[in-house]
């Protein structure tokens, strides 16, 4: 039985099924208090996160969204129900870091993650074929670079309890967001005024991070 649900979750049919939640459970949110044009975009979610944590100080942006550690959260459930919570340590720090900030930096200027940039497209805003167009020119480039042999080193196993510190501080800023301490940020005005009550957003991002955790199984080998 437990087969039956890894092959549902990790074939093409679950890849499918992970996209239309997506799209369903974004346009509850927005419907809901979201950002009309957003719904889920993990870039600017993350964006209001940090600003409720007092990293930025644009005022309008500053809000503990619960999507984001309840993404984690899922995809954390996910790999524990079948098997595949294998702590890593990753190569390359520094350098992960630096290709994350300017991956964060470009989708805040085109202002939504891909997530958001289908979601644009979906409600009629054109701008969104200019940030796709730029996310394909750059996945095509990052593919040649790959295919040339670009490395940025083996992950190696850690201990789990390593791996526990990441949901450990997810479930703290659930906590966080639930009772909103006094030392958070939170916006009066602007986007991050806008908000979907907090259950809510925590049940959709758990169904998201645990959709989105499942990988694709790899195509059978040909038959000889």
């Amino acid at each position: 039985m437990k087969q039956k649900w890894i092959t549902l979750f990790s074939s093409r049919s679950g890849i499918i099924l992970a996209g239309a939640m997506i799209g369903i459970l974004a346009g509850l949110l927005s419907w809901l208090g979201n950002p009309p044009n957003m719904g889920i975009c993990v870039a600017c979610f993350e964006r209001d996160l940090a600003g409720a944590l007092g990293l930025h100080r644009v005022v309008v942006v500053q809000y503990l969204r619960p999507e984001i550690p309840a993404l984690a959260l899922g995809s954390f459930f996910a790999a524990l129900l079948f098997g595949e919570f294998r702590p890593r340590a990753g190569s390359a720090p520094f350098v992960r870091f630096v290709l994350g900030a300017f991956a964060m930096i470009g989708a805040l200027v085109f202002l939504g993650c891909p997530w958001r940039a289908l979601l644009r497209l979906a409600g009629g805003d054109l701008n969104a074929v200019l940030g796709i167009a730029g996310l394909s020119v750059g996945i095509a480039i990052g593919a040649q670079f790959l295919k040339r042999g670009f490395s940025l080193g083996r992950a190696y196993p850690t201990k789990k309890t390593s791996g526990y510190l990441f949901p450990g501080l997810m479930t703290v800023l659930i906590i966080a967001a639930a009772i909103q301490p006094d030392f958070l940020f939170a916006s009066e005005k602007g986007p991050g005024a806008m908000r979907a009550p907090v259950l809510i957003s925590l049940a959709a991002g758990v169904v998201l991070g645990f959709l989105a955790q499942r990988p694709p199984r790899p195509a059978p080998p040909p038959r000889s």
